[in-house]
């Protein structure tokens, strides 16, 4: 059972639609990381590799489409962290994880080089500024994030 399956379960048990890309193979994930100049950490890799991206619908997590790490259509960790690198000014150590309606921008801080995992920041894309930090890393991001979704509207 992948990592965030249960979870995911407990999403849909909520009424809320769950959606995986599907998974990227190592070859695209490291491919990912030569266009964009970084290592990404182990938690988001493996998210990558059994996933894919995606998530809980209108809530997707940013990934690699079709097994293909160069795709830059919107949705994809490459298209999301071009765009908001050329329209807002995204730094070079931030890399997009979840953009939404060109306003809500989080991103992996890879700033730190050597080290496993990376915080998960806010990034505010009408001041260029890093609002503060979401998670330590992106899997206690992602298990908060599924989490939200699993609670039962009253």
């Amino acid at each position: 059972m992948a990592e965030y399956d249960e979870l995911a379960s407990g999403v849909e048990s909520a009424g809320n639609e769950i959606f995986w890309i599907g998974p990227a193979s190592i070859e695209q994930v490291q491919r990912l990381e030569n266009l964009l100049g970084t290592k990404l950490p182990v938690s988001f890799r493996r998210f990558l590799e059994d996933y894919g991206g995606g998530g809980v619908v209108s809530a997707e997590i940013s990934g690699i489409q079709n097994d293909d790490a160069s795709d830059v259509s919107g949705g994809t960790v490459l298209g999301d962290t071009a765009t908001c690198r050329e329209r807002f000014d995204l730094p070079s150590h931030l890399v997009v994880i979840y953009f939404q309606d060109d306003e809500v921008c989080w991103c992996l801080d890879v700033s730190e080089s050597g080290v496993q995992e990376s915080p998960v920041v806010s990034y505010n894309v009408f001041t260029g500024k890093v609002d503060g930090a979401i998670a330590s890393n992106f899997r206690n991001f992602m298990r908060q994030h599924l989490a939200l979704y699993s609670i039962r509207a009253v």
